[in-house]
Parts: structure tokens; sequence; C-alpha cells
């Protein structure tokens, strides 16, 4: 989970239960409720399926879940197959039920070869902790302690996914230091 939205949580917990009724429990309840477990992006089932994104959109297509267009089509909306998310800036997007999308195209004969959902899953995970880890070490650059404070608390994170995994997502966003050791941490 993202050293941001973690953050949020706990500030969220914190005007909302009090500093001394914060418990484990409520900061694991979080976890277990997390929306992205379920739905996912074409880039995360087309993991799973040992595809691109684009061609995964492409089988939703075939398969009749997606119109030419792009856009969800009456089956898949029939089927609740998705989410629509509109952030406040930038473009609506659509997120597909993990196992709803995979067993109907499984059902309709489509082989599943790529990676299993957890190992997607991680590499979700991956780039996030790579997007948090440039960010906080940009603000570790410029003398800022929440960067430091921000490294600090990703280690463990970074450990739960893989450290070679990590530094993969890192060049995959376009990071252009050293590969990360975690040595000293």
């Amino acid at each position: 989970m993202g050293i941001i939205f973690l953050l949020f949580t706990f500030i969220f917990l914190l005007f909302n239960i009090g500093v001394n009724n914060i418990t484990e429990k409520d900061c694991v309840m979080v976890k277990k409720n997390n929306f992205r477990k379920t739905w996912k992006t074409l880039t995360e089932l087309g993991q799973e399926f040992g595809v691109s994104a684009v061609k995964f959109g492409n089988l939703l297509k075939q398969h009749g879940l997606r119109e030419k267009d792009g856009e969800p089509s009456q089956l898949a909306k029939e089927g609740s197959f998705f989410e629509k998310i509109t952030p406040k800036q930038g473009k609506p997007y659509y997120l597909w039920h993990r196992q709803k999308t995979s067993e109907y195209l499984v059902s309709q004969g489509v082989v599943k070869s790529g990676i299993s959902a957890k190992d997607a899953e991680k590499m979700t995970e991956a780039r996030k902790l790579a997007r948090d880890y440039m960010e906080a070490q940009k603000l570790d650059n410029e003398g800022s302690k929440l960067g430091y404070m921000m490294l600090c608390e990703m280690v463990d994170d970074i450990k739960k996914v893989g450290l070679e995994r990590f530094n993969q997502a890192l060049k995959s966003i376009g990071y252009k230091g050293e590969e990360v050791t975690l040595e000293g941490w």
C-alpha cells in the first residue's frame, strides 16, 4: 500500500477516532477492505493473461465486454464488470472486476498464461512504491525531513514486494539512478 495512502489513512483515523483509540485492528481493517484488490486496471489484468494492456483491451472487445471505441459494452454494464472512475483532474477511466472478468474470459476459452493475480498485485504495489520513492527522494534531496521519513517508512514495504521487483518498477517509470540496495536500512 502506498505510503501516501497510509499517511492519509492514519491522519483520517487520528481525527476521527482520536490518538489514544487507534489500534492495529483499525489499520488492518483499512487494508482488508481495499477496493483495489477487487477492481483492476487493464494492465494488471493483462499481466495475469500474459498480454499488454492494449492486447487485453482487445480481448475484452473480442469477447463482447468492450465496444470498438473502448467503452464498456451493454453486457459489461449488465454484469457489473467495471467501475467508472472520474478523477477531479484528468479524464475518466475504468477499473474491471478481477474475478468476474477473468472467469468470463476463461469461460470463453481465453487461456491465462501470465503471472498470478498475487504477483500482478505485487507489481502494481512495486510501481506505487517506486513513484513514492522518487517523490521521497526528491524531498530528501531538497533537505526535507519528510522525504527522509517517507524513505524510512518504505523499507518494509519494499521488502514485501521484493527488492528486484521494486528496482524493475523504478526503471519502468523512468528512474535514472543506481539500483536500490537497502544496505544500512
